[in-house]
């Protein structure tokens, strides 16, 4: 399932941009707990920056090609974006409990779910005037998303309905449902790989869905409260976070399989991301107000960074250059 591509290509993808004037290395930390987004250099392993946001910040996501980050703010009803040149923000508005949020560069548009109102909210950040977000009625519940520019697809994990919703992303219309096991919450692919990871709450599982057919590939059982998923290309591996365990569970994609499980990470870990420049495993820990660093080779703990408040960090968070 898994398209061979070498790390060099991925890299350039992902991190050759337009905006590059000083080399850097940043992960965007939302705290919930203190209204803040908190700047972690991972070259030097601190906060730099915390940065005042909406209400209750949850979801991230980046536009790694113009040098942006999107905070989905659910208790203040919108979403701020912040220029990671200046730091400056800009704040939009979004639809009610805005919680997973997804930038596309193809549509030039955050989507967001909106977990209260059973739906998303489509946002023009790059217009030059404050327009109203386009709204897709989707499942219960609504949490994390991922967008495929390549297969023009929105997936939406509804956790209350134990499905995924794969909304066309021209039309703007339902294409499929697709069953899961008990609440879905996490949504987690790349562009260069052929399957969406999805995280099931309740019944400690991930699903394996194939984003070309939508099949579902395997249930894979994990630890207990699975929130997010990362992907690592240079092993094949993928690690998932277990809120209720306070470890990662580690998945060989060749056969899907959990091969291991680290222990005793933090607790309560919840967002998950890679920096392959300085090969870490970063994951925002919930209850303990830090970040945890891993080494990516060894999987050690390397250091724990203090954060303002309630760190959650859903979504893809590292911005590199």
């Amino acid at each position: 399932m898994l398209k061979v591509i070498s790390l060099i290509f991925f890299l350039l993808l992902n991190f050759g941009s337009s905006y590059s004037h000083d080399s850097f290395s940043y992960a965007f930390i939302t705290n919930q707990e203190s209204n803040k987004v908190d700047i972690i250099d991972l070259k030097e392993q601190k906060k730099i920056k915390e940065i005042s946001v909406g209400n209750k910040p949850a979801g991230i996501t980046l536009d790694l090609i113009n040098g942006y980050a999107y905070v989905s703010n659910p208790e203040s009803a919108n979403v701020t974006k912040i220029n990671v040149k200046n730091f400056k923000i800009k704040n939009f508005e979004s639809g009610k409990s805005p919680l997973g949020i997804f930038y596309s560069e193809k549509i030039k548009s955050v989507v967001v779910s909106n977990w209260y109102d059973n739906q998303i909210s489509i946002i023009k950040t790059d217009s030059k005037k404050d327009t109203k977000p386009q709204i897709v009625k989707v499942g219960s519940s609504p949490a994390g998303i991922y967008i495929s520019n390549k297969n023009k697809e929105i997936y939406v994990a509804n956790r209350e309905d134990n499905n995924i919703h794969i909304i066309d992303s021209d039309k703007l219309v339902l294409k499929k449902k697709i069953d899961v096991e008990k609440a879905p919450f996490g949504i987690y692919s790349e562009k260069e790989l052929d399957f969406l990871i999805v995280t099931n709450v309740q019944s400690n599982s991930i699903s394996v869905i194939d984003k070309t057919n939508h099949n579902l590939i395997k249930n894979i059982k994990v630890g207990d409260w699975p929130y997010q998923a990362v992907y690592d290309f240079t092993k094949n591996h993928l690690y998932v976070t277990n809120q209720r365990s306070n470890s990662i569970s580690i998945i060989d994609m060749h056969d899907y399989k959990n091969i291991k499980t680290k222990n005793e990470i933090c607790e309560y870990p919840e967002g998950i991301d890679i920096s392959y420049k300085h090969k870490l495993i970063v994951i925002a820990c919930w209850f303990e107000d830090n970040i945890t660093l891993l080494d990516l080779e060894s999987l050690n703990v390397l250091k724990k960074i203090q954060t303002s408040g309630g760190p959650r960090a859903f979504g893809k968070f590292i911005l590199e250059n």
